[in-house]
């Protein structure tokens, strides 16, 4: 029975994973649910929006990293409030690698208010 049972928290545990965003490479058009929220990414353009999809004191901040460049390079896109959408036009090099995390915050200029809720590599 205990078998069975830590077999059903590793599947659990992966659904989780997954949940958070952890997707690897993605295409040429990224769209992701994350807690309180949604993200694509479309590497043409680089084109990043955004959207709140909870009430409450919570937003959604996007940090896109590129991860070629010799002097590293990033940008933001944030949206809090809920219905609410922001469509960010993002410059990146074609062909870098760029790398996505996805926090949720209360305060964005307080650090500690932010939570990674997934994260993921693309390609401008």
């Amino acid at each position: 029975m205990k078998f069975h049972k830590n077999v059903a928290t590793a599947i659990v545990a992966a659904g989780v994973a997954l949940t958070l965003g952890s997707a690897g490479t993605a295409s040429a058009s990224s769209h992701y649910s994350v807690p309180g929220g949604q993200v694509k990414f479309t590497s043409k353009g680089e084109i990043l929006k955004v959207w709140d999809t909870k009430a409450g004191k919570t937003g959604i901040h996007v940090v896109v990293d590129d991860l070629s460049a010799k002097n590293p390079t990033m940008d933001t896109c944030t949206v809090k409030g809920k219905g609410k959408s922001k469509t960010c036009d993002m410059k990146f090099t074609n062909g870098h690698k760029l790398q996505i995390d996805v926090f949720s915050y209360t305060k964005l200029s307080d650090h500690s208010t932010r939570k990674l809720v997934a994260s993921w590599k693309d390609k401008a």
